[in-house]
């Protein structure tokens, strides 16, 4: 019997099978991108296996409609025979940073996502696994000037990109060792909760200054949080193992217009708090800086080839449902 927060849901038992759809296991459960993922999922009927960490985020998990099974993907333990589900979601963290983030901390989360990435890839290899989802970040392709990319463009990572390269390179070997990994890489994910909140949402609605970076702020791609999640169980269903796939909306947007558009669609006033671009390189560090003043815009064709339709296509749409969650 696989351990869970007492009290968060029933014990789930190694082997148990869905009743109802597919049976999918989620890394990163508890966070941002993962409780949605989880909400899609179950929507759809799937039973969904969250790994959590803490308890903390055992209950987040339970809370959004999956089983927490306890375990930390940079260790093995019994959590990897939970693993082997029809479909993985692989969405740890590529973003716990620090505020100032240093060129050797960033090393050092890139070398913990390869362990991380072994953990669960190696335990799944001799499973019959359908269909593996690895959720990347667009800053492996660098900066990208004001025209769209697509995959298929070189990749100039940045030096923050550059520090999950080894990651995403080992992972050619899985796909090649015939894993179905479809690599999913996401750009600027927002929604009422997370980094969006608490950096745009929470200081224009207290009337603070908001954060913002460089003059002018880069152009971006950007989506919503749940089309995020709807995205990635899209690919579970209809992505081609080995394939690359950007989950971003169509109209990349000034990054400034995210809290100006937040604060115009809810009646208050903008007030900035501009950090000059030397400034910016002491706040965050480097590696952080040359990442958040560099534009960063993707072509999202390939996904919209399969099939998927956005809930929120505009910057507009996705916010106005911001709106509305926030007075929930």
């Amino acid at each position: 019997m696989l351990s869970v927060v007492v009290g968060a849901c029933a014990l789930h038992t190694v082997g148990m099978a869905s009743t109802k759809g597919a049976t999918a296991f989620v890394t990163g459960a508890g966070g941002f991108i993962g409780t949605e993922l989880i909400k899609v999922l179950r929507a759809r009927g799937h039973h969904v296996l969250g790994l959590a960490e803490s308890e903390g985020d055992a209950q987040r998990v339970s809370r959004a409609g999956a089983v927490p099974v306890m375990g930390r993907l940079l260790e093995p333990g019994r959590w990897q025979d939970e693993a082997a589900a029809d479909w993985v979601f692989h969405l740890s963290s590529h973003a716990e940073c620090a505020a100032r983030t240093t060129r050797k901390h960033a090393e050092a989360l890139g070398r913990a996502r390869l362990s991380m990435d072994a953990h669960l890839l190696d335990a799944v290899a001799a499973g019959a696994t359908r269909k593996i989802v690895y959720l990347a970040h667009t800053g492996f392709y660098g900066a990208t000037g004001e025209r769209p990319i697509t995959e298929d463009e070189p990749c100039l990572p940045s030096a923050w990109g550059s520090s999950f390269a080894p990651a995403l390179d080992r992972l050619e070997g899985y796909v090649a060792a015939g894993l179905p990994i479809v690599t999913a890489f996401s750009a600027w994910v927002y929604g009422n909760a997370s980094w969006f909140c608490e950096r745009v949402v929470e200081p224009v609605t207290t009337r603070r200054r908001v954060l913002q970076f460089g003059s002018p702020g880069p152009r971006v791609s950007v989506i919503h949080v749940e089309d995020c999640a709807r995205a990635l169980v899209h690919l579970a269903e209809r992505g081609e193992s080995g394939g690359r796939y950007f989950v971003v909306n169509t109209e990349p947007v000034w990054l400034d217009e995210l809290a100006g558009t937040f604060a115009r669609l809810a009646g208050l006033p903008l007030r900035v708090w501009r950090v000059p671009s030397a400034a910016t390189r002491l706040l965050v560090g480097p590696v952080l800086a040359d990442y958040l003043q560099a534009d960063a815009v993707f072509s999202n064709i390939r996904l919209r080839g399969t099939g998927f339709q956005f809930r929120y296509p505009t910057l507009e749409d996705g916010l106005r449902q911001v709106m509305e969650a926030g007075h929930e």
